[in-house]
């Protein structure tokens, strides 16, 4: 009678968990948390599964099998159990530890798949009248049951610690998790002490435990309360009405360091200067941060104000780049030419610019098309970043000019110019009869000019270029006999070169 009673709880069991883990898998939440959760559940199933095998099963050698089919979710249930609370908790465990935890697990396994052949786990298992096996347990055995009440201890010790730091809501679930790991080692006890008369009743205690993980997980986030929050690529900081901290998630703490002192997460500082204009926007590093305020308010009648930190680096990427080329454009130029000039004085450092216009351009837009222009103008983007990359930041300053901010003297601005022209003008592009070259000048900053002076004497030096270019080019034509039309503009001048 009582296995039938048995039987039918392992029965309800099994459809309770397997239910349990298709909902925690459709959860949309994703951490990871949840590979424990499963995991953990899984072993449950196992367990349960196997037990009803050796109850139900007549053959001796049948419910053997069962109990090493068993044994794969018995021994890891416990450790997967205690990861689960030092992950939600955010405890660290080292490596090693990780490894010892599942050492015993694994040894045992080993010595109940093995029991036929040695007697350090079953000393003896013989099947009894009432068709359930009776063991006699090996050192191994005692050796794994010793195990499994210190983990059990470990873990009731460590959620207990944990919850003086609690609220109220997290006290509850706190309270659902210790139950998960008293309820399986209070059967233990019993099924140990003779009273259950034989039968197992741990798998009926691991299966009420794994529900209540379940339901924790279901009812009060253990899956996506603390974890969800901490993974998030946003900066959250929640401050109270009277601008103390009241939560700070890991990106906040990475943005604003100072909110992971002590002092500032046991409420013994005003915060208010986090609300201020100097905090709307923040650099770290090469990421840029946007702050926003919100107001919050909980169940709990607590209230104040919620400050986001969202990351806008990439938004303001995009804004400097020209999206053909994927270079810097005009309106990043001069603020890193400031920057460039700024640092040279300070650090006694060169810096150059380099200005280049593609020559004969309009002549391939108007000829050949626009879409090919745009391959010449790729090409000639890909070219400069490759010879002048290292040494400094390119920019597609407009049209078919390009320039370059050397960190270095007029002298490595040339060289690197030269360079980058041979390159170029070995081109071949299989829809021009010719090869495209360009004009380039440089100048290098006199720790007195303007960023605009530096841009207009850079300028001014290419224009000559193209100019002795297009003589030349005239030259030759006239004594061909085909004179060309005068197609050099003069260089625009400084005051309007800048553009804001």
């Amino acid at each position: 009678m009582i296995g039938i009673l048995i039987s039918g709880i392992l029965i309800a069991g099994l459809a309770l968990t397997g239910a349990s883990v298709i909902m925690i898998l459709t959860d949309q939440h994703e951490t990871s948390l949840r590979e424990f959760a499963i995991l953990g559940l899984f072993c449950s199933i196992l367990i349960m599964l196997s037990y009803y095998v050796e109850l139900n099963n007549p053959g001796f050698a049948a419910k053997i099998d069962a109990v090493k089919f068993g044994y794969i979710g018995r021994v890891f249930i416990n450790p997967l159990l205690l990861m689960l609370a030092v992950r939600y908790y955010e405890a660290k465990v080292g490596r090693l530890w990780q490894f010892l935890l599942y050492l015993i697990p694994l040894i045992t396994l080993y010595l109940v798949f093995t029991c036929e052949r040695n007697d350090l786990y079953y000393n003896n298992i013989k099947l009894g009248h009432d068709g359930l096996l009776h063991i006699s347990p090996g050192p191994a055995y005692f050796a794994y049951i010793a195990y499994n009440i210190v983990l059990t201890l470990i873990y009731i010790s460590f959620c207990l610690y944990q919850r003086a730091s609690l609220r109220r809501r997290e006290k509850t679930n706190n309270t659902v998790l210790l139950a998960a790991g008293v309820i399986p080692f209070f059967m233990l006890l019993l099924y140990l002490s003779g009273w259950s008369k034989g039968y197992d009743i741990t798998a009926i205690g691991v299966m009420i435990g794994a529900l209540l993980v379940t339901f924790s997980i279901l009812r009060y986030g253990l899956l996506n309360k603390e974890e969800m929050l901490q993974n998030m690529a946003t900066g959250l900081v929640f401050l109270d009405n009277e601008y103390r901290l009241v939560y700070a998630n890991r990106k906040a703490m990475q943005i604003i360091p100072a909110l992971g002192n002590p002092l500032v997460r046991s409420h013994q500082f005003d915060l208010k200067q986090l609300c201020d204009e100097d905090f709307a926007a923040i650099q770290v590093g090469n990421a840029s941060y946007q702050r926003k305020i919100t107001e919050w308010t909980n169940g709990e009648g607590q209230h104040g104000k919620l400050l986001t930190f969202d990351d806008v680096t990439e938004i303001r990427s995009r804004l400097n780049r020209d999206m053909m080329t994927g270079l810097l454009n005009h309106a990043s130029f001069y603020p890193m030419l400031d920057d460039a000039m700024a640092e040279a004085n300070q650090k006694d450092l060169p810096v150059s610019v380099s200005i280049a216009d593609i020559d004969s351009f309009k002549h391939v837009n108007d000829t050949y098309g626009h879409a090919n222009g745009d391959i010449v103008l790729i090409a000639m983007a890909r070219t400069l970043q490759n010879f002048c990359g290292a040494h400094g930041d390119v920019f597609r300053y407009g049209g078919e000019e390009f320039a370059v901010i050397f960190h270095g003297d007029e002298a490595l601005a040339e060289e690197i110019m030269g360079k980058a022209l041979k390159a170029f003008s070995a081109i071949d592009f299989d829809f021009l009869p010719y090869h495209v070259t360009f004009s380039y000048g440089s100048a290098e900053f006199d720790r007195l000019e303007t960023s605009v002076a530096l841009f207009d004497r850079a300028d001014q030096r290419m224009y000559a270029r193209k100019k002795a270019l297009h003589a030349k080019e005239r030259a030759a034509a006239a004594i061909s006999g085909n004179p060309l039309p005068e197609t050099v503009k003069p260089a625009p001048q400084a005051e309007s070169a800048k553009e804001e």
